[in-house]
């Protein structure tokens, strides 16, 4: 009921309308305080000469009508600098935008004069949200989204400093790995459509529809504590200044992955162009349901194996084209006694993914120290295909009345991603056997979350509250892996040669529910005091049921793995032979983790000197989180076991020093923590058939905490130009790392590393080049560098075996020759991380380019364990072109050209040991790939 009266709350809101003003146009935009880098509540705007005007709202927005004609309006607001913008046109029917920052008025300065411009400018805006933020930030508006030409947000926040993408859509702040950064939607915790991951999935986000991003690099107890490198918070338009249709369509090719005839694939549903399984590949039978034994000679046992999908073998045809489809419509309605606003965004696309070789391999180091390169244990090469499908669907809709606002909005999104590989999988070290591989595999993705917002001003206390519902799930229905030995001729399924078939079927739902309120009051000289509160409430459920198929004859059978399922083929009680299934629910693969969240934070803003401002003050959080599972053995079982029970203080003092109205000098000390999954802080044991690697949890992790130190300065140019130099120094207490098994490599376990400390510095330039002439004025350029160094103390990481420490086991594991240092890297960090940009705006003719290069350095993906080495992550060197031209009536229609890793770099992670020649791990090339876009504005 209570999600119905929300939804019923989000439809009220965004299906409201009204009829158009004849002859009549708006004047609307933002008012900015100088001084607190916020909307100024209060502003007054008026039609010079005249008693015709509007004051700002507590967010700082207004809207005027007036009719059709050029005005001069004033801008003004007690003890601020008043600003008069000349020559404002307004046109029939049509928003003109105005924003403007106001700055304090001590002297009784005279006023400045401003022609206003019908574009928003909105980078002007978050530099000064940056320069008066306690917080050392970065951000990018929707200005700079058109400029850039990305269509995704994954695309466009590669220009951020300091930050990376990875994979194309996961975001990593100052190199650090995914569980220290964390992305918020409009301030609220949303989990991507990985639930193991800290950072959400930014290629869903259209930047036609976002407002701005800020990537928060310092805490302030306002802030979640569970973050360290930076928070990333995606705002959404929901008051859209003026009406607005867009709808765009993009193709995409790269050479050997669309168009290709021998792409893999397998025949899926009807809805798989949805990304959702239409029941095709679902669990014939009851999950509980007991499979009798091939001994028992039941008749059921053909039955329930005839109800098995019986396609094995993976199949070629065509892969078309990558397609995109987005369109998006907003538009602000102006009433006497209130204001509504409202978004609807829909964004589809499909990609093909074709590797010809992809390659897995997994090494060991030699048992003889003088030798240095390492023995190959298991390699694996063959194709790998992938189709994905991801729509998103975006509702947001806000009404705003007298000192008050409520918003709300619904966001769905949906992946499909079918992956074959066909491939041989040779083993050189236990049983030296060659096996020849079919996998196929299907996973269903989908977030749906509601988000509801309430700001109210009561005199001059302030109160924000936000609610936001979440449900999260992934489904992997039916991944069929088919080994069959093949050697001297034969082709068996023995055991023993590791030849199987089998069948898995994976699920896993989160539930996340959370609300904060914050209250913010301003007290004596340019000061506030705030402080606020959080719930929150999240619950998994995960399963796995894993069967295999036995035929009575494994020494020889056929090579084709569509004939084990074929109706002669299958096992019969009267003639008992055939392919038969085999397996039942297993309890050790299941687990169910619950969280609760509460958090409470005090802090107050103050000007301690005329220029230097004190933000300083105190979070707490306590949380629980339990467990209901048990190990494969059984002698090991959980109900609802409370596995962390923690009360958290964390401090926070950040001190900014004015050295001129444009430059600042920052410093910060605060605390932080990070905490471990659900899956990590468990005794699951969780298969990747791809990748052949087995997850296993960690019941005793503990939880990370940080020490952050923080400096910065930055100089504020004209326009979006700025200089800036950052250092910053951590030190973790049981970091958490992925390390694989001793003796068996391909499993794979979290643990916490001791002591460990990250020293980085950064430098920012964003700059136009106009010194050099006319010409140069419209070109920019821009380059962010971060250099960090990262250490972690071995002696102080407990491997779990009677004490041993890593730097023990790396001991008994050394080479010839080789030393033992007391530290290593960090896993998950980069030691440095390049992004530049060079951008050419045209604006009289419309045209605009942009080339950019992004490299992040070498990071420690897996920590080596004995005879297992080190495996790295291979720097990836993107560089990337985007042109784009307006033409057409009023400049409506957009084609927008591009190139994707023009380098044609290849993705690849290897093993790396004293003396040894780098190893494959896992190597994938992308590709260069071409894109073409048009997208129309109604």
């Amino acid at each position: 009921m209570y999600q119905f009266v929300r939804f019923f709350l989000f439809i009220a809101l965004v299906g409201i309308s009204s009829s158009a003003f004849a002859q009549k146009g708006f004047l609307r935009g933002k008012i900015t305080d100088g001084e607190f880098g916020e909307g100024l509540f209060g502003a007054t705007i008026v039609q010079q000469g005249t008693t015709n005007g509007v004051t700002t709202d507590f967010n700082g927005e207004f809207s005027l009508t007036l009719p059709a004609g050029t005005y001069t309006i004033a801008v003004s607001y007690v003890s601020y600098r008043t600003q008069y913008f000349e020559n404002v046109e307004i046109k029939a029917g049509e928003p003109t935008i105005l924003n403007a920052t106001l700055l304090p008025d001590v002297q009784e300065l005279d006023a400045v004069e401003v022609v206003a411009e019908r574009t928003r400018d909105n980078e002007s805006s978050l530099l000064t949200i940056q320069k008066k933020s306690p917080n050392v930030m970065d951000a990018m508006s929707s200005q700079s989204f058109k400029k850039i030409g990305d269509s995704n947000l994954a695309g466009a926040i590669k220009r951020v400093t300091g930050v990376s993408v990875e994979g194309g859509r996961y975001v990593y702040v100052r190199g650090l790995g995914d569980r220290y950064t964390k992305t918020t939607l409009n301030e609220m915790d949303i989990p991507g459509l990985d639930p193991d991951r800290n950072t959400v999935q930014i290629d869903i986000f259209p930047t036609n529809t976002l407002e701005n991003i800020m990537v928060f690099k310092t805490f302030t107890p306002n802030l979640s504590a569970d973050f360290t490198g930076g928070m990333v918070n995606v705002e959404t338009k929901a008051f859209p200044l003026e009406k607005a249709t867009n709808i765009s369509l993009g193709f995409s090719y790269t050479p050997g992955m669309n168009l290709s005839n021998d792409f893999l694939s397998y025949k899926g549903g009807k809805l798989d162009f949805l990304g959702i399984d239409d029941g095709t590949r679902a669990l014939p039978f009851a999950a509980n349901t007991t499979i009798p034994s091939e001994p028992q000679n039941d008749p059921r046992l053909e039955e329930l194996t005839r109800k098995l999908n019986p396609e094995m073998a993976a199949s070629r045809r065509m892969s078309f084209l990558n397609t995109s489809f987005a369109v998006n419509h907003g538009n602000q309605k102006n009433y006497e006694k209130y204001t509504i606003g409202y978004n609807a965004v829909l964004n589809y696309q499909t990609n093909f993914d074709y590797y010809d070789r992809a390659e897995y391999g997994f090494y060991l180091k030699n048992n003889n120290p003088e030798t240095n390169e390492l023995f190959k244990n298991e390699e694996r090469i063959g194709q790998q295909s992938e189709a994905s499908v991801l729509w998103s669907a975006l509702f947001s809709g806000a009404i705003k009345f007298d000192n008050h606002s409520i918003s709300t909005s619904l966001l769905h999104t949906q992946n499909g991603i079918e992956q074959t590989s066909k491939r041989v999988n040779q083993d050189f070290d236990q049983n030296v056997a060659t096996l020849s591989e079919d996998i196929l595999t299907y996973t269903q993705r989908s977030i749906t979350n509601n988000i509801l917002i309430g700001r109210h001003q009561f005199n001059k206390l302030n109160v924000e509250w936000r609610n936001s519902f979440t449900r999260s799930e992934i489904d992997d229905p039916d991944f069929r892996v088919t080994s069959i030995s093949v050697g001297d001729g034969d082709t068996t399924l023995q055991g023993g040669k590791g030849a199987a078939i089998n069948r898995f079927y994976r699920n896993l739902v989160e539930i996340n529910e959370s609300f904060k309120a914050d209250f913010s009051l301003p007290y004596g000289e340019s000061s506030k005091l705030m402080f606020g509160g959080l719930g929150s409430y999240k619950k998994r459920d995960f399963s796995v049921l894993n069967y295999n198929l036995r035929v009575t004859n494994p020494d020889r059978v056929s090579a084709d793995a569509n004939t084990f399922l074929q109706e002669d083929n299958i096992w019969t009680a009267s003639e008992q032979q055939g392919t038969y299934l085999f397996g039942n629910f297993e309890p050790a693969n299941t687990y169910t983790g619950a969280q609760n969240l509460f958090g409470a934070y005090v802090m107050t803003e103050m000007q301690v000197l005329p220029k230097l401002r004190a933000v300083y003050g105190l979070r707490a959080e306590q949380v629980t989180m339990f467990y209901t599972g048990q190990n494969n053995s059984g002698s090991i079982v959980y109900d609802n076991e409370k596995t962390l029970n923690e009360l958290n203080l964390l401090p926070s003092a950040n001190l900014v020093y004015n050295l001129t109205e444009k430059m600042n000098l920052r410093g910060s000390f605060n605390k932080t923590l990070a905490r471990p999954s659900f899956k990590e802080k468990s005794v699951s044991q969780i298969y990747d058939p791809i990748s052949k690697i087995t997850f296993n949890g960690n019941i005793d992790l503990t939880q990370t905490y940080v020490n952050n130190f923080d400096m910065r300065w930055e100089y504020f140019l004209k326009g979006n130009q700025m200089v800036a130099i950052s250092g910053f120094y951590k030190t973790f207490d049981g970091h958490i790392e992925l390390v694989a098994f001793e003796v068996a490599p391909e499993n794979v376990k979290p643990r916490n590393a001791g002591q460990s400390m990250v020293v980085g510095a950064e430098i920012e330039l964003r700059k136009n080049l106009d010194f050099f002439g006319s010409f140069f004025e419209n070109l920019a350029v821009g380059t962010n560098l971060t250099l960090v160094q990262s250490a972690v103390d071995l002696k102080s990481v407990n491997t779990g075996n009677g004490g041993e420490t890593e730097y023990d086991l790396r001991a008994r594991n050394l080479r010839a020759g080789e030393e033992l240092k007391d530290t290593r890297p960090m896993a998950g960090q980069s030691p440095y991380l390049v992004n530049a940009y060079m951008n050419l705006q045209l604006p009289k003719q419309g045209t605009n380019i942009n080339v950019s290069y992004n490299v992040q350095g070498p990071s420690l993906a897996v920590v080596g364990s004995g005879r297992l080495a080190d495996v790295y992550t291979v720097p990836f060197h993107s560089l990337n072109l985007n042109a784009s031209q307006t033409f057409g009536l009023r400049e409506r229609s957009t084609l927008t050209f591009g190139i994707q890793n023009l380098l044609n770099d290849a993705r690849e992670q290897v093993y790396k040991s004293y003396g040894a020649s780098p190893a494959i791990y896992s190597s994938l090339q992308p590709g260069m790939q071409f894109s073409l876009k048009y997208a129309f504005a109604f």
